[in-house]
């Protein structure tokens, strides 16, 4: 099984991921913009991943559906997962190695005009976005 490490800026935090690392994910909501000061770029992998140093990882529950992972020492943005799941998403930029191509921008209503990505991803509202947590809630069995 391939593996490939990840961490914080300080490193007080470290993770293995498990498997193949996943393309990028932009998420261009305005949480995510406050949250990380530009769109998030996240990504996962295949087969999770496994916290080998997590004394310093901090949650944070961003929204009503959401928290995000970060580190209590140096404040790096690590994870984000929905509420109800332990599937986390990874910031793309704390991995060894590189996505390999961008899946699709989400919230991309929620974007600001005063910047964009070249690429030809597929964009992905507020609304699709919304419709697909609350199918994932269904799934689960919950709701919010």
């Amino acid at each position: 099984m391939r593996e490939t490490r990840g961490r914080c800026l300080c490193g007080a935090v470290t993770f293995t991921g498990l498997g193949s690392l996943g393309p990028a994910e932009v998420c261009h909501c305005e949480t995510c913009r406050r949250h990380t000061a530009g769109p998030l770029m996240s990504t996962w992998f295949a087969d999770g991943l496994r916290l080998d140093e997590a004394s310093e990882l901090r949650w944070y529950e961003s929204s009503a559906i959401a928290a995000r992972g970060f580190c209590g020492r140096c404040g790096t943005t690590l994870f984000w997962r929905l509420k109800g799941s332990e599937n986390m998403s990874v910031s793309a930029h704390v991995v060894e190695g590189e996505p390999a191509a961008i899946r699709e921008h989400v919230f991309i209503d929620e974007k600001p005009a005063w910047y964009d990505f070249a690429d030809d991803a597929p964009r992905v509202t507020a609304a699709e976005m919304q419709a697909r947590f609350e199918a994932w809630q269904r799934r689960q069995g919950t709701s919010g």
